[in-house]
């Protein structure tokens, strides 16, 4: 008898009712590692690494992918492997790309929080450049520079005044946000700074935030990036690279997310940028990651309540924080398909009431110890985990083809 197969998405499909990711059940990873636990398909962010990379026709960005997506080593070491640089924001994640294959002269360090020890680690280590976020941290790296006898490129990190029109948790490019420098300031940091010998400012950095779902808000922000390195041209300022951040958007809800494509987004770079024949850089982390994870999770039981049926599953908010933190909406698949439907409120075992996953819920009918997956948790999900309730961290996997590794 032929095999019945549903395709979720290129990597996810249900085979004769049961969900695979990949070749590999996910039933038979409930079997070898308690849940819950974090999978990822290694297919599915190679996919997204080569699709960003070839939508560009007229120019070859360096792809710096943003670690605070998720810092696993072996998505590290994947990435590396690709050819990808790396948007680091701590000391951490910067050792973390270092020790795993990331080309120390593809590392861009950002955030607004660097500390001495920070900059000087970057500094010793001479990465590729130091985008900072205001002209009180550049003259502290100035000062390190001269202390240990050594040069390095810097960025300056432009905040725009521009609305991301995404959450507002999640929002880095207003002029109430707390990243970047105005724009009307970054002219004159560099005439003051032109000729000091200890940093190089040749770059100016954007990221107006995250979870964009509209073109709109980066052609607004690429528009005033563009005027001003044109000014910045006129007054004989040259540029090594511009970095225009991350942000892209992903799929969480089919019914609800509607994203612009990502050869569209190419375009509007190569529109505003190619011209001045300088590197651009990117940094996405949920584009190339996000997509590629589900939190697989086991029903504790099903409470009967007055009004409603609770599904208690044994992955909570420490695990999964984004749904209490943002609200964020993401699709819950069964792992093993049923045609008996039923609406639950999907919860975790968390004190809190805000340990909520999904709200009056049609799924397919389950129980006790049955198996479920929550979908796009690829990206800020285990890299976000505590030990709140003094539960533990989920594991992790890596899957591809017929086998699954990284435990």
């Amino acid at each position: 008898m032929k095999k019945k197969i549903v395709k979720y998405n290129k990597f996810l499909s249900y085979e004769s009712d049961s969900l695979k990711m990949e070749e590999v059940s996910l039933v038979g990873i409930a079997k070898a590692i308690k849940t819950p636990v974090y999978c990822y398909s290694v297919s599915q962010i190679k996919y997204n690494f080569k699709e960003l990379k070839k939508s560009f026709s007229n120019c070859k960005p360096l792809i710096c992918y943003a670690v605070k997506a998720n810092f696993n080593k072996n998505i590290i070491k994947i990435l590396g492997q690709l050819g990808a640089g790396a948007d680091v924001v701590s000391i951490g994640e910067l050792k973390q790309c270092l020790k795993n294959g990331i080309s120390k002269k593809k590392i861009v360090f950002s955030g607004v929080g660097k500390t001495s020890e920070e900059i000087k680690f970057a500094v010793k280590n001479q990465i590729k450049q130091i985008n900072v976020e205001s002209e009180e941290e550049l003259q502290e790296v100035i000062e390190i520079c001269k202390k240990l006898k050594k040069k390095i490129d810097v960025g300056l990190r432009v905040n725009p005044n521009v609305d991301a029109q995404t959450h507002k948790k999640i929002s880095t490019g207003r002029f109430e946000d707390k990243f970047g420098i105005p724009q009307t300031k970054i002219v004159s940091i560099f005439q003051k700074f032109r000729n000091n010998g200890y940093v190089d400012i040749n770059c100016v950095s954007i990221h107006i935030g995250s979870q964009i779902r509209s073109l709109l808000p980066f052609k607004l922000a690429f528009k005033k990036l563009r005027n001003l390195i044109l000014n910045l041209q006129k007054k004989s300022f040259t540029l090594k690279s511009i970095d225009i951040g991350g942000g892209v958007g992903i799929v969480y809800n089919d019914k609800k997310d509607k994203i612009f494509t990502i050869s569209n987004y190419a375009k509007l770079i190569e529109k505003y940028f190619t011209d001045f024949k300088t590197q651009i850089i990117l940094e996405p982390g949920r584009f190339l990651v996000g997509e590629s994870g589900v939190i697989l999770s086991k029903v504790i039981r099903i409470k009967k309540g007055e009004n409603k049926t609770f599904l208690i599953i044994d992955a909570g908010m420490n695990n999964f924080i984004r749904p209490s933190l943002y609200s964020s909406d993401h699709q819950i698949f069964p792992v093993k398909n049923k045609k008996t439907k039923q609406k639950y409120e999907v919860v975790g075992p968390i004190c809190e009431s805000s340990d909520i996953f999904k709200k009056n819920f049609l799924m397919s009918e389950l129980k006790q110890n049955d198996l479920i997956v929550i979908l796009s948790t690829g990206a800020y999900g285990s890299c976000m985990s505590s030990r709140y309730n003094l539960r533990n961290e989920a594991k992790e996997v890596l899957i591809e083809g017929k086998n699954f590794f990284g435990i």
